[in-house]
Formats: C-alpha cells, sequence, structure tokens
C-alpha cells in the first residue's frame, strides 16, 4: 500500500506542476486587469506549482497537507464563483478534487 501511495504521490505532483506553469499563464492577463478570479487564479497556480515541487523532493508530509488543504479550498473558491458567475469551472472543480486526493494520500 505504502508504494500505491508514493506514487499516486508522485503522480499528483506532476500534474500539479503542469496545472500551476498553465493557471499562471493563463491567469496573468486577468492580474493585469486586476480581476479577483484572476488573482485568485495566480495565487493558485504559484502555490499548486510549489506543492508539486515540494511532493517531488520529499517535503515534510504535514507541509505537503497543509498546502493541499489550501489549494481545495481557493480551488473550491474559484469553483463557488465561477458558479455565481454563470458558468461551470470544471478545471477549477478537477483541481480540487486533485488537491483532496494529495491531501489523503500523503
Amino acid at each position: 500500500m505504502a508504494g500505491k501511495k508514493k506514487i499516486t504521490r508522485i503522480l499528483i505532483s506532476i500534474i500539479f506542476i503542469a496545472l500551476g506553469v498553465d493557471s499562471v499563464i493563463r491567469a496573468f492577463e486577468s492580474l493585469l486587469a486586476l480581476d479577483i478570479g484572476g488573482v485568485l487564479a495566480c495565487a493558485l497556480g504559484i502555490m499548486m506549482f510549489a506543492t508539486g515541487i515540494m511532493g517531488l523532493l520529499k517535503v515534510q508530509i504535514t507541509v505537503c497537507r497543509v498546502l493541499g488543504v489550501i489549494i481545495c479550498i481557493l480551488s473550491a473558491i474559484s469553483f463557488a464563483m465561477a458558479l455565481a458567475g454563470g458558468s461551470f469551472a470544471t478545471l477549477a472543480l478537477v483541481e480540487a478534487l486533485l488537491a483532496w486526493l494529495y491531501f489523503d494520500c500523503t
């Protein structure tokens, strides 16, 4: 079981790195316009990238769990803001679920 958790943590860390870079690139324009959703997405992307790096480097488990919970909460807020705006933000929902899985696996 420990081997499966390790592989899952590594895979989610790689996904976090990719999603983190992608969301920062997409949110940069919104950040310049000082859109609150863009600022949230940029902060979320940076945090996901950092968490992915920390997961690959095997940083202390407590730090990874706390960051996973924060990412889950920020993604859920981003998803709720998108729903309030009339759209269904699938990526924010996937990020929240991945963060919860990351928290559960570490």
